[in-house]
């Protein structure tokens, strides 16, 4: 009440507070020695003055119309199991808490200094203007309440307010609720629960400056929609490293509107730690999205879980198919423990590209990373390391090349292997580098260009390319334009080989048409063995085809070394045949 008029020993007359120009008889009045006493529901202007301070609330108190302002020095000291409520019954009503530096205000229990012996403050959606000021509020979120003070579906300032001996949470920002931008020096500690509870596209409005939200009984931001609508960041944010991880309770979903795009921005330092079944999912549905990490060497950005250091303790990043290219980057990143809940990886792309420059991927239930539907890595990417997971990767054998040579590392798997697969074919001249791992394909290999855009397949020196049973690399299969060059050096031999097993027939082979490019074929350098599985003549099978053999192992074919067909004549120089099982060269 404004007890301005009233002295500091009015006596309480009934439960509603009518406001400044209210006499001594109209208001709720004081306890002797302690100032006014606030019970009930207010509707119009009050300043709660410093002059009669401490104030005393004795029960509810509910704002539901003009403003009340608190002054510079005030301690309001609110009893057990009491709360004060801005419009929550839909009134439109103001909240001025106008603490200083020097003469700071302060809420406070009646009775002591534990968690959770009064309500706290709610600020409902109807609040107009609420402004708090180097404010104290303690020992609050008790009696069915949530916080010290919890917000809905407002924007409100926080100046220098500090939040203390909570349970539950210090501060709740629910249902789209915001600080704004002006906001800083907020101090969260000493709690019993979590400093902040927020939907996850108004996590950007927690101040950084001259900010604290440590030394909690949980310290982390406690990341939960309110409801289905916001599950999902639809505009550009920022997360800032605030001291503690976020703590991702639901799947956290990147998806813009009709004019903006969900993008994800993670500051240098910033850790989010997922709960089990809760991925980071980009753009699954609708909406362009993108994920943005600007770690440094001396502060990655991390994703991990928050329960286990177990393989497939959360899903991983997943990005889907309306995901903003550009918008798509990981930057000195750790994405750890991922590829549980059905995920393939701790990373999976589908139809969409990352730039990746120094990215970790470790302790992946599947694989360190998975494309599909031609996802790729971009121009730019470098220091990729994926290590103790159940192996590096799998990739679409069109986008093979994109995968980063530069500071890449793949060791230290349970199978140290990159997986290809796709029945979709090379397209274009394309070079797959040596990544200190073999590759191992799944599927057919495929190299089929056109006779504007002849696609040849470049193996570099060192490259080993392992087929599983049956599988076969095709050159002009269906006519289009091909070359392969199989190139190695003495010392680094590219090999062609079995993928499961080291016994004739172990895959199909090699099978080049005569659409394939004769002077764009040759290898050199290398090393074909185990072939001629599953209707295969030979190690390499030759239809028409005449490409050259120089300084080459051709071994332990179930049938033919080089089977012949039409009028092909391999060009051989130095070729060492051994153990083919129905000869060398032939028929």
């Amino acid at each position: 009440t404004d007890a301005e008029s009233a002295t500091a020993t009015a006596t309480a007359t009934g439960g509603e507070t009518t406001g400044a120009s209210t006499s001594g008889d109209e208001t709720t009045g004081g306890v002797m020695g302690t100032g006014p006493e606030h019970c009930g529901t207010i509707t119009s202007d009050e300043v709660w003055t410093a002059a009669l301070s401490p104030h005393v609330v004795t029960c509810d108190v509910h704002i539901e119309g003009g403003t009340v302002t608190v002054e510079p020095g005030v301690e309001v000291r609110v009893e057990n199991d009491f709360g004060i409520f801005v419009a929550e019954d839909g009134g439109t009503a103001n909240l001025r808490v106008l603490g200083s530096a020097d003469a700071p205000v302060r809420f406070v229990s009646a009775s002591g200094v534990d968690a959770g012996l009064w309500r706290g403050i709610v600020i409902s959606s109807a609040a107009g203007e609420v402004e708090l000021h180097h404010t104290t509020i303690d020992s609050a979120g008790g009696f069915n309440a949530d916080g010290n003070l919890w917000i809905e579906d407002s924007e409100v300032l926080l100046d220098h307010v500090t939040l203390t001996n909570f349970e539950g949470f210090g501060l709740g920002l629910r249902d789209g609720a915001s600080l704004t931008p002006e906001s800083a020096g907020l101090q969260i500690h000493g709690g019993a629960g979590w400093p902040v509870i927020v939907d996850p596209g108004f996590a950007h409005t927690l101040p950084l400056a001259e900010s604290d939200y440590k030394d909690n009984e949980s310290d982390g931001i406690y990341i939960e929609p309110s409801n289905l609508e916001l599950y999902t960041v639809r505009e550009h944010v920022v997360w800032r490293e605030l001291g503690v991880p976020y703590y991702v309770f639901r799947p956290l979903k990147l998806a813009g509107g009709a004019t903006k795009t969900g993008i994800l921005e993670l500051e240098a330092g910033v850790e989010l730690r997922f709960d089990d079944g809760a991925p980071l999912e980009m753009a699954y549905s609708e909406g362009a999205a993108g994920l943005i990490t600007r770690g440094t060497a001396e502060r990655p950005v991390i994703l991990s879980s928050m329960n286990s250091k177990d393989r497939g303790a959360w899903p991983g990043v997943l990005a889907y198919d309306n995901t903003d290219d550009e918008s798509f980057e990981l930057v000195h990143t750790i994405i750890e423990w991922g590829g549980g809940s059905n995920s393939d990886a701790c990373l999976v792309l589908v139809d969409t590209s990352v730039r990746v420059d120094h990215l970790t991927l470790r302790g992946c239930e599947d694989a360190g990373f998975d494309l599909s539907k031609r996802a790729f890595f971009r121009d730019g990417s470098g220091d990729l390391v994926v290590t103790d997971s159940a192996r590096p990767g799998e990739i679409e054998t069109p986008v093979v090349h994109t995968v980063p040579r530069e500071g890449v590392s793949l060791t230290g798997n349970d199978v140290d292997e990159l997986w290809v697969r796709s029945y979709d074919p090379v397209d274009k001249a394309v070079s797959w580098a040596d990544l200190g791992v073999p590759y191992h394909a799944t599927t057919d290999v495929n190299v089929e260009g056109s006779g504007q855009t002849p696609a040849v397949l470049t193996l570099e020196p060192g490259v080993v390319l392992g087929f599983e049973d049956a599988m076969r690399l095709w050159l002009s299969r269906y006519g289009g334009a091909s070359g392969l060059m199989a190139v190695g050096t003495a010392d680094a031999p590219v090999i062609l080989t079995g993928a499961q097993a080291n016994d004739p027939g172990a895959w199909g082979g090699v099978v080049i048409y005569d659409e394939a490019d004769d002077a764009k074929t040759r290898f050199e350098h290398a090393e074909i063995r185990w072939g001629a599985g599953f209707n295969t003549d030979g190690n390499v099978e030759l239809w028409d085809a005449s490409p050259t053999f120089s300084d080459v192992v051709i071994a332990g074919s179930d049938c033919w070394g080089i089977r012949l067909y039409g009028a092909s004549a391999p060009q051989l120089q130095n070729v060492t045949f051994d153990g083919n099982a129905c000869g060398d060269v032939g028929p």
